[in-house]
C-alpha cells in the first residue's frame, strides 16, 4: 500500500533536491530525486510527475524553464501549473480581434495556439 505525501513534505523534498543540485534538467529526473527524498521520510510515499511539476511551478522558490514544440493546446488551463490562462489578443488587418496564444498569470508560461511544453528545467531561485 502506498501513501500520498502532504504538499508541505513534497515542498521540503523539492527544496532539498534543488539545494543539492542547483537545477534539474528534466521533469523525470526531478520527480525521481524528489521520490528518493520522500522515501527518507516514509518508505511508502509515492509522487506523480504531474504533481511534482505543479508543486514546483507554484512553490515560489523554483523557476521553471519550458522548451516548446509543435502541438495543439488542450483546454484553457496552463500545461505547467494547471492555473487558468488568459488569452493574448491582437487585432488583424481587417480589424477583427484574434487570439494569438495564452499566458498564465501564476507561473508566467506563455505559448502560441500551436505550441506545447516538450521539456522542463527547474532552477532554484533563493
Amino acid at each position: 500500500m502506498y501513501k500520498i505525501p502532504k504538499e508541505e513534505e513534497v515542498r521540503k523534498a523539492l527544496y532539498a533536491v534543488l539545494k543539492k543540485y542547483g537545477y534539474v534538467s528534466s521533469l523525470k529526473k526531478l520527480r525521481d530525486e524528489m521520490a528518493k527524498e520522500l522515501k527518507k521520510m516514509d518508505s511508502s510515499y509515492r509522487l506523480s510527475m504531474r504533481r511534482a511539476r505543479i508543486i514546483a511551478a507554484r512553490s515560489g522558490f523554483v523557476r521553471v524553464e519550458v522548451k516548446k514544440g509543435k502541438g495543439k493546446m488542450e483546454g484553457k488551463n496552463c500545461p505547467v501549473c494547471g492555473n487558468k490562462m488568459k488569452p493574448i489578443r491582437s487585432i488583424s488587418l481587417l480589424g477583427e480581434k484574434v487570439v494569438l496564444g495564452y499566458k498564465c498569470g501564476l507561473c508566467g508560461y506563455s505559448g502560441k495556439m500551436d505550441e506545447m511544453p516538450v521539456k522542463y528545467e527547474f532552477h532554484l531561485t533563493r
